[in-house]
């Protein structure tokens, strides 16, 4: 998804409205068969203009001549910005078929980022839009939800109780690790073993890394005061050929699957990526 401004637009009130335009796109001109290429928008006084196909639709539709439909597409919606900047009524008047695009009708919007207007844009319109880039766009570098990491830890603790109920008393030990600071609760800390447990998300690469980061640090801490050699984390991780992601997403999460491996191998501690709650289970019963 490419986003274009033709001023810096910054985070407005969120009671705001901002008006927008769906742009279609009909790949076969004269069937009707119309698909959402983008929309072109006015936010805090800018224009701006945002390609919401993906680029593996394109390749899917198109093969080795993807490159010429996304470059089309582009140059279209660049050509409905200069005419919207030309415009004293900007979007108003932009309701005509232009270089192969079909503008639909005029909609108000509350958003409070033009993130949050292009997603209500692709939910409303459009099943071919790559909303985990819409949701990078916004959240990339917020701290990742305690409730995931919660869920995956939750259901790997289930899964080993329901085999060994002896260890139940092991999950969710809390330690301090600094004179005076607060306690910390870890995954699981045995005799045997202490460990950790995050998730990898894709719309949320930066986020987990961080989130990952201070969990190997927490583990490093809990080594040196406990004497316990076995301290690791447990990562959940998308599969592979999981089809929801994209070739991109799948290329971050794997980068940052490795970065996390060699930060983790700096410290001695060990990673294990896992990719479903039963895979983390039997980890932890290894360990234990």
């Amino acid at each position: 998804m490419n986003t274009i401004l033709t001023e810096t637009g910054a985070a407005s009130d969120s009671r705001a409205k901002h008006a927008w335009r769906p742009l279609f796109w009909e790949p076969v001109s004269g069937t009707g068969e119309r698909i959402l290429a983008g929309i072109i928008y006015s936010f805090d006084g800018a224009h701006g203009v945002s390609r919401l196909i993906r680029d593996e639709v394109l390749d899917g539709m198109f093969g080795k001549q993807a490159g010429g439909a996304r470059k089309l597409i582009e140059h279209s919606l660049k050509s409905f910005l200069a005419m919207a900047n030309q415009r004293e009524d900007g979007l108003g008047q932009l309701d005509r078929p232009f270089m192969g695009l079909f503008p639909g009708g005029v909609r108000l919007t509350s958003a409070a980022t033009v993130p949050a207007l292009l997603r209500t844009a692709a939910l409303l319109y459009s099943s071919m839009a790559n909303l985990a880039k819409l949701e990078e766009l916004d959240q990339a570098d917020t701290p990742l939800p305690e409730d995931i990491n919660r869920r995956f830890s939750t259901e790997v603790r289930d899964i080993v109780i329901g085999l060994r109920p002896d260890l139940a008393d092991y999950f969710g030990r809390t330690a301090q690790l600094v004179q005076g600071g607060q306690r910390v609760r870890f995954g699981f800390c045995s005799p045997a073993a202490v460990m950790h447990f995050s998730v990898l998300h894709p719309a949320r690469v930066s986020a987990s890394i961080r989130d990952a980061r201070a969990r190997l640090f927490e583990l490093q801490r809990a080594r040196e005061l406990t004497g316990i050699a076995n301290a690791a984390l447990i990562g959940a991780v998308s599969r592979n050929d999981d089809a929801t992601l994209d070739r991109r997403q799948r290329q971050a999460v794997d980068v940052a699957r490795q970065e996390i491996e060699a930060e983790a191998d700096a410290a001695r501690l060990r990673f294990y990526p896992v990719t479903s709650a039963q895979e983390g289970a039997e980890r932890v019963l290894q360990a234990a």
